[in-house]
């Protein structure tokens, strides 16, 4: 009996640490205390509890796209087998079908039902690469569209965590190349500091032939300092000199996980930029889906979109 009531103690114990630990930042903020620092190997802990998971997902989503020059609205009904294939029916205000996709791991196929413009491609997904102005793979478009970290790599030995108001955030460690091109190091840059390259054109141009892309791009992360969900990530591309921002936002609740109902995703380079914004209007992860992809025959096959 004796054993039995010290094992019960021991476990109601350990609840009490988890549940103080797990509130200690809220009492915090909420009698205006700056947060704890945290490790990054803590912060990404959290965060995996956070992390999104499916088998299979439905979302019908309402975008707005402005490149600079025009601003478009669409709506688009989104299937996903996790992993596997992404299908994306696309329409405007109206509601008639303009476009259809499906993205695999390796392939992509586009329908465009637009009048005066009906064709279809099939490729690999380098198109969608092409597309977006930017480097993309599956993982990324999939993980984009339900909230969850894009290039987020576990280990605490490649980023160096950071307090930013109430926010705790993760950046990635520099290398020595990386530190030549920027001018400073990671620990010196403050949460919202323009990252750009700090070189003459020619010592750059010499840098970027001897360096590869991955070399030098700077990953950073921002999270909730209460619940670590994401809600800001800042790609900087200092061998394209480019940017990427993905800002998520307004969190609801589907069976016990936490998605973003706004997405917001901001593409810059030196002469452009283009800002693409999600809402999702209803979210299902309970019903399988299937894909269909008919080709009409008087559609044209182009090799190029």
């Amino acid at each position: 009996m004796l054993n039995k009531q010290k094992t019960y103690f021991f476990i109601s114990f350990l609840l009490s640490v988890v549940l103080l630990a797990s509130c200690s930042n809220q009492r915090r903020v909420s009698k205006g205390k700056p947060l704890k620092n945290k490790s990054s190997g803590a912060i990404l802990n959290k965060y995996a509890e956070n992390y999104f998971d499916f088998e299979w997902l439905g979302l019908k989503v309402s975008a707005d796209l402005d490149d600079g020059e025009k601003k478009t609205s669409f709506k688009a009904n989104i299937r996903i087998r996790k992993d596997s294939i992404i299908w994306v029916s696309i329409s405007p205000a109206l509601g008639v079908e303009v476009a259809r996709l499906v993205i695999t791991p390796d392939s992509l196929k586009l329908l465009s039902k637009v009048p005066g413009d009906k064709y279809y491609y099939l490729g690999d997904f380098s198109m969608l690469t092409e597309m977006a102005q930017t480097d993309i793979d599956f993982e990324m478009v999939q993980n984009l569209l339900v909230g969850n970290a894009i290039g987020l790599e576990q280990g605490e030995d490649k980023y160096k965590s950071r307090i930013d108001d109430q926010q705790y955030m993760l950046i990635s460690k520099y290398n020595r190349k990386l530190k030549k091109v920027v001018g400073t190091d990671e620990k010196d840059v403050e949460p919202d500091d323009s990252l750009e390259v700090d070189l003459d054109y020619k010592r750059y141009q010499r840098i970027k032939k001897r360096t590869d892309e991955e070399d030098l791009l700077v990953k950073r992360y921002w999270f909730d300092g209460i619940d670590y969900r994401l809600e800001r990530s800042v790609f900087d591309d200092l061998y394209y000199r480019r940017s990427v921002i993905v800002e998520h936002e307004n969190f609801k609740t589907i069976e016990g996980q936490s998605y973003p109902e706004i997405t917001r995703l901001i593409i810059s380079s030196l002469t452009a930029s283009q800002t693409l914004q999600m809402e999702i209007n209803r979210i299902k992860t309970s019903k399988e889906y299937d894909f269909p992809f008919e080709i009409p025959k008087d559609f044209e096959r182009k090799t190029n979109i």
